[in-house]
């Protein structure tokens, strides 16, 4: 698989961040320092421990890397959890908007591990 395919698999575009990264080299490191990432991890674990304000820290952390590595769709979702986590509670809506975190972020890791294997 080629950086450009892991881009088109997870829907999103390498140009973007090849606007911001320069480098595909540089990109395809990034990608493999994000598996090691814990902000996902964290998050999960907040949610368990019902604390609103680790997740909401969590949550906000995950949009910034999302953000840099353009991954649009993770970014949004992330970004929607942490508007709601902002007020330090969780809402209604909060479980749901994990969901959606966890299922594109699932989604991330195991296209850039089939990335990485090549």
């Amino acid at each position: 698989m080629t950086l450009q395919e892991f881009y088109a698999s997870v829907d999103e575009s390498l140009e973007n961040v090849l606007n911001r990264l320069h480098k595909e080299e540089r990109i395809t490191k990034y990608l493999g320092l994000f598996l090691q990432d814990p902000s996902f991890n964290d998050l999960e674990k907040a949610f368990g421990e019902k604390d609103a304000e680790k997740a909401f820290r969590a949550a906000h952390t995950l949009k910034g890397v999302a953000a840099n590595l353009g991954f649009q769709k993770l970014y949004e979702a992330s970004s929607a959890l942490t508007e709601d986590l902002r007020p330090g509670a969780f809402t209604e809506s909060s479980v749901t908007l994990f969901s959606n975190v966890l299922d594109l972020y699932s989604s991330v890791i195991e296209n850039i591990r089939t990335l990485l294997k090549a």
